[in-house]
């Protein structure tokens, strides 16, 4: 038996931080939503699992409801949705309000176990009821009954090391006590496994990336249930690739930073790109300028400018101080080492870039 494991759509979202894109991207998270179904069908899983997040809000458009509950209608499998805290089973929850076709089954407040007899399959979810839960989504969640498979879903925070006192904690001894065969975990926007013991648990992650920094979205999770064993295997199904790329600027022109970026990107790109290092006092890198060139090459781009000014190897006979940009580069130079921050330091340092250019007769526009 196969299992298809998604979450995190989260149709409708905004994307503010995308601009223009914004809309693009919902429409992508639409067509890759019914390119999953489409999967689910075409290679013959006998379930989906929707582990929390279908939607951003309980306020989808209504074009969007459309396409979900005709998308769902038109598979021959039963489907499986759990509310998760972007879209929570409320009262103003739009699982309340939506008319789902009878293969689907919304976990809700009066349902957390439902059986399914031709796949000799029980499946169990806790709906997350507030989006600022701190009860744990794998709560009373024990295999019970007589079907031959066990599985559950769950949308929340695994408790670790780094992740300490979450919402929606999750910890691995719940998972590993469960008794499941297969926990499809959702809240995660990255591809993960976090089996535990005899337990197979994953979080499918986002099938598209919702971020720039979500460099392990793009899959869903097929979970094949067979004799014994669990298998589980992530598999691509998003257009969109986030990626990270570093760049060191030190000595390099604007123009050499912009050509070593071009060799590496790809039109499905997600870009972000992140400066580092140290530029010479007068060399001019403008973020901005270089986001907007590689943005004509990618599907979305984004530069952080973590690179700093060269100081410590300026020279007082270089620029004297009684030299009109020797009294400048000093005045900055002991601005900057003053600076209270991160932001003052990176405005100071800005600053003294476009003064040296434009007192040494650079073009900077």
């Amino acid at each position: 038996m196969k299992l298809l494991h998604t979450s995190d759509l989260q149709l409708d979202a905004p994307f503010t931080f995308l601009g223009v894109l914004g809309q693009d991207h919902r429409e992508q998270l639409r067509e890759t939503f019914a390119a999953i179904l489409a999967l689910a069908e075409r290679e013959d899983y006998q379930m989906l699992l929707i582990a929390g997040d279908l939607f951003d809000s309980n306020r989808p458009m209504q074009r969007t409801i459309d396409q979900v509950v005709r998308g769902l209608r038109s598979l021959s499998i039963p489907v499986c949705i759990l509310p998760g805290n972007h879209d929570p089973y409320n009262k103003k929850s739009i699982y309340r309000k939506m008319n789902f076709p009878a293969n689907v089954t919304i976990f809700g407040d009066a349902v957390q176990r439902m059986s399914f007899p031709k796949l000799d399959l029980t499946v169990y979810a806790n709906a997350i009821l507030r989006m600022d839960s701190y009860e744990s989504p794998m709560e009373n969640i024990k295999a019970t009954g007589d079907s031959r498979w066990h599985v559950a879903m769950a949308h929340g925070n695994l408790v670790t090391g780094v992740v300490k006192d979450p919402k929606r904690p999750i910890s691995e001894q719940e998972i590993a006590e469960s008794g499941m065969d297969y926990v499809a975990l959702g809240d995660w926007h990255g591809y993960a496994d976090y089996s535990q013991g005899d337990v197979r648990a994953a979080y499918s992650g986002s099938p598209e990336p919702l971020a720039f920094d979500q460099t392990s979205s793009g899959y869903i999770a097929s979970v094949t249930l067979v004799d014994h064993s669990v298998k589980v295997e992530k598999i691509a199904v998003g257009r969109i690739r986030a990626h990270q790329l570093e760049v060191d600027v030190s000595g390099k022109t604007q123009a050499e930073i912009t050509d070593i970026i071009l060799e590496q990107v790809q039109p499905e790109m997600m870009l972000e790109i992140v400066l580092k290092g140290l530029h010479e006092v007068g060399t001019i890198i403008d973020p901005l300028h270089i986001q907007e060139t590689i943005a004509t090459h990618v599907y979305a781009a984004r530069v952080r400018d973590q690179s700093h000014v060269q100081l410590e190897d300026l020279s007082a006979a270089d620029y004297p101080e009684e030299h009109v940009i020797g009294k400048f580069i000093h005045s900055m130079h002991a601005r900057i080492r003053l600076a209270q921050d991160d932001v003052e330091r990176s405005r100071a340092e800005h600053a003294l870039q476009i003064g040296v250019a434009l007192l040494e007769g650079k073009d900077v526009i």
